[in-house]
């Protein structure tokens, strides 16, 4: 019988090839929108699933005055595992502030290159974490002091192929040279982590070891990553619930002291990279909302190619009738009518499966440029099962209606030829059509709000200037200690205008804060201020306006405990713009009171990126609050880059030539904070096209049919008298009505949803009312052009060959 079904389903597809490559083509641009996703999606959840006790571990993280941040401060880790005997094991990961880059040098001092993503660990990491170890020995592998474990690509980049176990790596940082001893290497095998580590540092070091083991203070330097392992994942909640007693019992006096409160909650380890998104993280997080988005799009697709095979089947229904109504009188069951049209179905989705193959092959490179990953098929397996369910899945819910919607035909009606189309099914099937739009114009009107967005930030004013800045990383002691002398050396370059030295620029995470408080005032209502250590040079260099006071100078030698505050921060210590500079401003610290003056106020610029509100900053050149991290901007005219690079990069190597040069430009580094963003307007721009193409392809299909159903009518009319254009008009009018029902239906949900996604910026462009009738207008010309085409072949036939046969 089934045999006889697909027989009878590959003749019926033969016999209307137009239906039939419609159908398939829509089908098979749904599959690989749908799988696509889908291989995305994959990769989003698969992070932090290797470990083999991930059930069991968590991270713990602060909400410090109604902010969150993951990480928490150095004695943590040891207190949850004194007072909590459900604690198996405990580890802190240590992200050391402004250390962006590893200078990695063997020995002999012949082979030396940057790395990123390196760690600080405790010795009992690899007791809670499950990493494929190469060589080495997990167990043991960071018992020594001064152990690094690294990754398969740096192994081979060091040494070569031979195994790396016991030999030297010198790790260069701004403020040491240290030599490490490699005690394991890390397979490359595709496992994904919140903790994307290239290299993991032991803890216990004769770098930052002493510093660490000096952080004591419950209350301060939270900087230490916590993990924790419990003997049993249901003992979570009530551990939870026992933290703010702990926090309490063990750092009261220290709360005390800086008058502030917090509390601390968990965090699985499989529910950060997803659900994450605080201050402080490892590293970039994913966002659960885009996969709910990009999800819903893809289901929505798929659902609008099902819609054009249901339309175009239940549109044909008088041409199938008399064959429903013969095999009906001869004895066929309604099942098994059912039966022959989900199988016409199936084969259709078969059909469709097998030519999204090679689209799949052909756009997977362009999806992975899209999203920034390396997706392959091969990568997720379950994916081929996940294909088959699909197409099935698919076959059956597009044919489902047509199905029983064909087989409930009278037999007496359509052998008599009294059988009319149902107005229900005439109903629907616009219903069907204005559901396709619908979800069509909120997919283009989401991505122009999306694109206006990157462009509001793209080009806001951020209160610097941002454009021909160049960007060099001090990353090592020799650069450190030297850029005084490269300064002056870049100053005699005609195309430096000035440069300046920061501990932090514009754009990128700026951890190093103080509570401060203003005179006649205490500690309890002190304000979070965030400080930059520069040069006096670094007002200037980035263009930021000074509005009352001056800049920092070496003609004053009290500027050591002088600080220029931006706008926000004087508002709110309670001070205003005419009477801040000369003012002071206090903190209480680690049993000192630490006085500053302010000596400027600056304009309120974007140290941070637009999706936040503008914090209180302080500038200062004190040594108290001097950072590891040191950046050299260098302010240059625009010309020949090549050559001015060439120019700056002679002089780096002249003066540091132990130090490997690199550079970045400011405003790209700013844009960095954007990319998510970035990406998801480029996705939804494509997928809104995918969108339009698909209906569109419905909308021909079924233009094309009821060309053939009025070409009597329209016979008709033209020998009265009727113009090409107003036949056109009449015959486009029909399906234009319902596009813009589907304009009106898309434009609150647009409104709601563009709403929704632009809450995750402080600083965000306006939805106006000029971005809906844009999307409408493409719309209805979008339809009108895919309708015409039809209309006018219908309007331009000859009526006498329509009509000879009456």
């Amino acid at each position: 019988m089934i045999r006889n079904y697909l027989k009878i389903a590959w003749r019926s597809l033969l016999k209307n090839k137009v239906y039939s490559t419609i159908n398939v083509f829509g089908l098979a641009i749904g599959i690989t929108t749908c799988t696509l996703i889908t291989l995305y999606v994959l990769d989003e959840i698969s992070y932090d699933k290797h470990h083999v006790d991930r059930e069991r571990i968590f991270r713990v993280a602060s909400d410090v005055q109604g902010e969150k941040w993951v990480a928490a401060p150095g004695p943590l880790a040891a207190g949850l595992k004194r007072d909590f005997p459900e604690v198996e094991q405990v580890t802190r990961l240590l992200r050391m502030p402004g250390i962006d880059k590893f200078l990695l040098k063997n020995q002999t001092g012949e082979k030396q290159f940057y790395e990123t993503n390196g760690y600080y660990v405790d010795s009992t990491f690899f007791q809670i974490f499950t990493y494929d170890f190469k060589y080495g020995d997990q167990k043991t592998a960071l018992n020594q002091p001064n152990s690094i474990i690294i990754t398969e690509d740096i192994a081979s980049k060091m040494f070569g192929n031979v195994n790396p176990v016991d030999k030297v790596i010198n790790v260069n940082l701004p403020f040491a040279v240290t030599a490490y001893t490699v005690k394991g290497v890390l397979r490359n095998n595709g496992h994904k982590s919140h903790i994307p580590a290239n290299m993991l540092l032991s803890m216990n070091n004769s770098d930052v070891g002493q510093w660490a083991r000096g952080q004591t203070n419950w209350a301060s330097n939270n900087i230490f990553h916590t993990y924790f392992k419990l003997k049993d994942a249901d003992q979570a909640a009530a551990l939870e619930g026992k933290l703010g007693a702990f926090l309490k019992r063990n750092g009261a006096a220290d709360f005390k002291v800086m008058q502030i409160s917090k509390k601390l909650f968990i965090q699985p380890l499989t529910d950060i990279y997803l659900y994450s998104n605080f201050d402080f993280e490892v590293a970039p997080n994913g966002n659960v909302k885009y996969l709910y988005i990009f999800g819903s799009v893809a289901a929505f697709l798929l659902l609008i190619a099902c819609i054009n095979f249901m339309n175009l089947s239940t549109a044909r229904s008088e041409k199938r009738a008399k064959e429903v109504g013969v095999k009906k009188v001869v004895g066929a069951a309604r099942s098994s009518l059912v039966g022959q049209f989900l199988w016409e179905s199936l084969l259709l989705s078969m059909l469709a499966l097998l030519i999204s193959l090679p689209f799949l092959k052909l756009l997977l490179p362009l999806f992975n440029q899209l999203t920034n990953k390396t997706l392959t098929l091969l990568q997720h397996p379950e994916i081929y099962g996940y294909l088959f369910a699909l197409t099935i899945i698919t076959g059956l819910l597009a044919g489902f209606y047509p199905a029983f919607y064909l087989s409930s035909f009278s037999p007496i009606a359509t052998l008599k030829g009294r059988f009319k189309n149902n107005i229900s099914a005439v109903f629907v099937r616009k219903g069907l059509v204005v559901f396709q739009f619908t979800v069509s114009i909120v997919l283009i009107l989401g991505a122009i709000l999306i694109s206006q967005q990157m462009e509001y930030m793209r080009n806001q004013n951020l209160g610097f200037s941002k454009s021909q800045k160049l960007i060099l990383p001090l990353q090592t002691t020799e650069a450190g200690q030297n850029y005084r002398t490269f300064k002056n050396e870049i100053a005699n370059i005609p195309q430096v205008r000035s440069s300046a030295v920061g501990s932090t620029y514009p754009g990128i995470e700026n951890v190093l804060d103080m509570l401060f408080y203003a005179e006649g005032k205490t500690m309890k209502e002190n304000v979070d201020v965030s400080f930059a250590n520069i040069d006096n040079d670094y007002i200037k260099t980035l263009g930021i306006q000074l509005l009352q006071g001056r800049g920092f100078s070496n003609q004053f030698t009290a500027d050591s405990n002088a600080l220029i505050l931006n706008e926000v921060a004087i508002k709110k210590l309670g001070y205003n713009m005419d009477n801040a500079v000369g003012k002071k401003i206090y903190s209480d610290f680690n049993d000192r009171k630490i006085t500053m003056t302010i000596i400027g106020v600056v304009k309120d610029y974007h140290f941070e990126s637009l999706q936040q509100e503008i914090k209180p900053l302080a500038l200062t050149v004190s040594p108290f609050f001097s950072s590891t991290n040191t950046y050299l901007i260098v302010d240059v005219q625009g010309g020949n880059y090549g050559a001015l690079i060439g120019k700056i990069g002679q002089a780096w190597k002249k003066i540091n030539p132990g130090s490997p040069f690199e550079y970045s430009f400011l405003d790209s580094d700013f844009q960095k904070n954007y990319e998510k963003e970035e990406r998801t307007s480029n996705l939804v721009r494509y997928f809104s096209f995918i969108g339009v193409v698909i209906a569109c392809l419905g909308l021909f299909g079924l233009a094309t049919f009821t060309a053939e159903q009025r070409t009597k009518e329209i016979g008709i009319r033209k020998v009265l008298g009727a113009s090409v254009a107003s036949i056109t008009g009449l015959f486009s009018g029909d399906f234009l009505k319902l596009v813009f029902i589907a304009i009106v239906i898309a434009t609150p949900i647009s409104w709601w949803a563009m709403n929704k996604w632009l809450e995750n910026f402080a600083f965000k462009t306006i939805v106006s009312w000029q971005i809906f009738v844009i999307a409408g207008i493409a719309a209805i010309l979008v339809a009108f052009v895919t309708i015409s085409f039809q209309s006018i072949k219908a309007a331009l036939t000859n009526p006498v060959k329509t009509l000879k046969s009456e």
